[in-house]
């Protein structure tokens, strides 16, 4: 469904202004512009008046000319009475012509900007700034976030490498096993063996008889007592 745009201009800016009028009727819009509508001998102020009540939305088009001119400030300030807050959107700038310092109460205000660019680029940049917000016609398609390299939380940065070892060399697995359990048995008597002399024979010891009776035989003691016989 189209709107109603009444389109506030300055006279410097006429060219401008009609094709942006234009343009909007083009795509299915309303628009009052006091130049196409006003007859010789017309009260201007009587149509202003009507036609800011009959539209939805203020088109400002916005250049050095138009902000300094003494009408165009009735017309813009009067919409922005009326929404305060911007809810409405009832107040559209258009740039036409850079322009350094806005008014503060339009500066605040999302725009339209139709400066360096060509007219296909014009005509697009119209056409969707002045559309209403809306949802999608079809349900937006999910995005799946892949964590890159840089995340933090994704782990090591390498992956660990696994070497693959064949096992099948040819020779039996009992074989493999019964080698395996003969070196810990043998391991094992070793150890018992030096600790234990397991194996190794009676060694010599030099014995000798201490006062009291007692027998040394080398770093071992023989607790018992030689008895006279």
């Amino acid at each position: 469904m189209g709107q109603k745009f009444f389109i506030s201009f300055n006279a410097a800016d006429q060219t401008k202004a009609h094709w942006i009028a234009w343009t909007l009727k083009e795509a299915g819009h309303e628009v009052a512009v006091h130049d196409w509508e006003i007859p010789a001998g017309g009260n201007a102020p009587l149509w202003m008046n009507n036609k800011l009540a009959w539209a939805d939305r203020l088109i400002a088009v916005i250049s050095p000319d138009y902000l300094p001119a003494r009408y165009s400030p009735m017309e813009w300030a009067s919409q922005i009475w009326n929404d305060p807050d911007g809810t409405k959107g009832s107040v559209i700038p258009i740039i036409v012509k850079p322009t350094p310092r806005p008014p503060p109460l339009l500066n605040g205000l999302s725009r339209i900007d139709l400066t360096n660019c060509s007219e296909d680029e014009a005509q697009r940049r119209l056409i969707k700034g002045v559309d209403r917000p809306e949802p999608p016609q079809r349900k937006p398609a999910f995005e799946r976030v892949e964590e890159g390299p840089d995340n933090k939380d994704t782990g090591p940065a390498d992956k660990p490498t696994f070497i693959p070892v064949n096992v099948n060399d040819g020779v039996p697995r009992w074989l493999k096993l019964s080698a395996a359990v003969a070196a810990v048995v043998g391991a094992v008597i070793a150890v018992l063996g030096f600790f234990f002399g397991v194996g190794s024979g009676p060694t010599e010891r030099k014995c000798t008889t201490n006062i009291g009776g007692m027998v040394v035989c080398g770093d071992y003691r023989d607790e018992r007592i030689q008895r006279g016989n």
